[in-house]
């Protein structure tokens, strides 16, 4: 039995993966601990699967060292949301543990630091966002020349005058149900900023070679293609059971019906379509900052944070959430790349104190 310890088991991610042990869609895996930040929710859930509890930040890393030594698991699901995920992506890696990686601002914050954390102690990052998910398991058997990133759009891919949005109206994903944070990354586009960039430092990919469309049904999670000009990707339906259950268990473990099956028989529609810089600048944005250094890319995730904070508090208007992220990474840009994590932590507070006082 694999023994799994799961950060972050109250959000959108952890309930997902808590759901499946409950339907028994990973047999050969066994809860052994669960944390989260704040949620009446946990000690519920420690008394159904009889595991140990913390609550704990992503950056209490003695805390979550101590919690890590205790649960003994065999790999951990770090399904914290935002930046403070990071913290605990470390305590997990200097643990020499597999991670089940949801948390895709440790890669994008962290960097070719927290990559080389990784390989320095040995512990395997295995991504679960559905995008990288499928990327990781397509490169197992082909050599790829170039990722295609699937988008969904959000809710306002059609839309032209974004002058009055609501939060209402933002929260409102077509394809996906998710955490507040995320689905309005996904109405900004700033979601598939952060996952072209994970993808260039997960994968070792420039960005002239990660290329996005939009795609409505979020039936492809993403494709390759090998230098033969041969497109492959990864179809299921829009949930994230799939890939958090193939993280986990990993391939060829005896995985059965996870996802309901496409129905190929009866007919369906598959659309690709480009994006428009204009409409979405948070997305071109990403791309220059895999030019512009590590600086530029803890301030467009941290400022992306406060912003997004600011909106769902109707402290600003969704049109001003892509200004105050431009802002943030062109006054930061000329600073000198963290080298540690200390150092990380100091451009992240020095992000969100810009960024906070642009809104």
């Amino acid at each position: 039995m694999k023994r799994l310890l799961i950060l972050g088991a109250t959000g959108s991610i952890g309930t997902t993966a808590v759901n499946a042990l409950r339907k028994g869609l990973m047999k050969d895996v066994v809860l052994t601990g669960i944390t989260a930040s704040s949620s009446p929710l946990l000690p519920q859930l420690s008394e159904e699967f009889h595991v140990p509890y913390l609550y704990a930040k992503g950056n209490d890393s003695e805390k979550l060292s101590a919690f890590i030594e205790q649960t003994r698991p065999d790999i951990i699901l770090n399904a914290i949301a935002g930046s403070d995920g990071l913290g605990a992506t470390l305590s997990c890696i200097r643990h020499s543990i597999p991670i089940a990686l949801a948390n895709k601002e440790s890669v994008v914050m962290g960097g070719n630091f927290m990559l080389s954390e990784a390989k320095r102690y040995s512990a395997q990052i295995i991504p679960v966002d559905s995008e990288h998910s499928a990327i990781y398991h397509l490169m197992k058997k082909n050599k790829a020349a170039r990722i295609i990133i699937t988008a969904s759009g959000g809710p306002f891919v059609d839309r032209k005058d974004l002058e009055n949005v609501t939060v209402e109206e933002a929260l409102h994903h077509p394809t996906w149900s998710m955490g507040k944070k995320i689905t309005i990354d996904s109405a900004t586009l700033a979601n598939k900023g952060l996952e072209v960039i994970e993808a260039s430092l997960l994968f070792a990919f420039s960005p002239d070679k990660i290329e996005v469309t939009i795609h409505r049904q979020s039936i492809v999670h993403s494709a390759i293609e090998t230098e033969e000009g041969a497109v492959y990707a990864l179809l299921s339906p829009p949930d994230m059971t799939l890939p958090i259950t193939l993280a986990i268990s990993g391939e060829g473990q005896g995985l059965k019906n996870i996802v309901k099956p496409l129905p190929f028989s009866q007919g369906f529609s598959l659309t690709f379509e480009g994006w428009d810089r204009t409409r979405f600048p948070l997305l071109a944005l990403a791309y220059e900052t895999l030019n512009m250094g590590g600086i530029s890319r803890i301030a467009y995730c941290e400022s992306d944070e406060v912003a997004v904070e600011a909106f769902l508090s109707g402290r600003i208007k969704f049109k001003d959430i892509p200004s105050i992220v431009e802002k943030t990474v062109f006054s930061m840009a000329a600073l000198s790349d963290p080298q540690c994590y200390s150092e990380i932590l100091e451009a992240k507070e020095t992000a969100r104190r810009t960024a906070e006082a642009l809104c």
